[in-house]
């Protein structure tokens, strides 16, 4: 396909409408098999897509539950989507960068699993304490998941609190 700086890379519209995203730009923005994409029109008859995550856009619900959830309780919570945390303790102060390959396997997998002390849940967070990790799938689709972190070590409190958050949060979006 013919390509040039100002235009980008070109691709043609199939008999169904549909546009295939190149690969380059695929891996620089890290879309996915399975990813959500919005697009919007604008009034320049420009249209813009980006990669959709329904995770964040209910942040402020993430935030509430994991505040319940932590009532009398000595763990940390971090809601993340498949790339970035979106919820830490019910609060507004999130760790910066992605999270890590690791825990996008993890995530991918989507089983939950303990792991031990060290775990590194993006670039800049390592977690001091064991950990319980929760996939989110709805409807089939992986959203993220649920990551429970003690000093207590994790038991099944700590990993019914990361199942029955996940849960919410999955059931909630299957009416989305």
């Amino acid at each position: 396909m013919p390509s040039d700086d100002k235009k980008g890379m070109l691709r043609h519209v199939d008999i169904l409408g549909r546009v295939v995203i190149p690969r380059e730009v695929r891996k620089a923005l890290h879309i996915n098999y399975g990813d959500l994409m919005e697009f919007s029109a604008c009034s320049d008859k420009q249209v813009v897509m980006r990669k959709f995550h329904l995770i964040r856009e209910i942040a402020g619900l993430a935030d509430s539950i994991v505040k319940v959830a932590l009532m009398g309780r000595n763990c940390d919570i971090f809601v993340v989507d498949t790339e970035k945390v979106v919820c830490k303790n019910g609060k507004k102060d999130l760790p910066t960068g992605d999270v890590t390959p690791e825990l996008q396997d993890i995530l991918n997998k989507r089983e939950a699993v303990t792991q031990q002390a060290g775990f590194q849940l993006t670039q800049d967070v390592k977690l001091e304490n064991d950990c319980f990790i929760q996939p989110i799938v709805s409807g089939g689709d992986l959203l993220g998941g649920v990551v429970v972190s003690s000093a207590e070590g994790i038991n099944e409190t700590y990993s019914n609190i990361a199942k029955v958050i996940a849960n919410f949060i999955a059931d909630y979006f299957l009416n989305y």
